[in-house]
């Protein structure tokens, strides 16, 4: 794991490059992130399925300081961190939620917490969840989360914008049913 000397480091080289960026965001072991202003909330009424590519529908809100989110308890929707963040061969990052929404009931990317190496300028898609009693109103520029960066042993030799399925959103991105299933010999 990356310490804020290491994280410095791997900025000044290039390794790691988020934007907008300032050194106020970096911690003792990762980088803070901030949330961005699209807001996407899934439709209810379908049952989700894989094997026949079945999706829900998406209603999309823009946020702002004058009209932000209210994430309502038991409440589901995709964001996307303000920053756009370039991951080089050698590092890899895990997301997190941030401990002072985490005590309200805010969930961040509860399961899909890995980015890539060579995933490049884009946003990171937030998978957040209210699990406490309390609506929580979501602004733009909010810290969100925060990332903790990991060195690989050997770097990378299969960049994740070669073929990763998300690799052409530009800011949150929906779902997309591809190969969800073992390949049978």
């Amino acid at each position: 794991m990356l310490s804020n000397v290491d994280i410095l480091k791997a900025i000044e080289t290039g390794e790691l490059i988020v934007k907008p960026f300032s050194e106020a965001q970096i911690r003792a072991s990762g980088v803070t992130f901030h949330l961005g202003r699209t807001i996407l909330k899934p439709r209810p009424g379908i049952i989700v399925d894989a094997k026949n590519k079945v999706l829900p529908e998406y209603e999309e809100f823009t946020i702002s300081d004058e009209e932000p989110y209210a994430l309502n308890p038991q409440d589901f929707v995709l964001g996307h961190t303000l920053e756009k963040v370039s991951v080089g061969a050698s590092l890899a990052l895990f997301i997190e939620g941030r401990s002072t929404l985490a005590r309200v009931g805010l969930t961040i990317v509860k399961t899909a917490m890995q980015v890539e190496p060579g995933h490049t300028n884009r946003a990171i898609t937030l998978e957040m969840a209210n699990h406490g009693p309390n609506t929580i109103l979501l602004y733009p520029d909010m810290k969100i989360a925060r990332a903790a960066l990991h060195e690989l042993k050997t770097p990378s030799t299969r960049p994740y914008d070669a073929t990763g399925k998300y690799r052409d959103q530009k800011s949150v991105g929906r779902p997309i049913f591809g190969s969800e299933f073992r390949v049978r010999d």
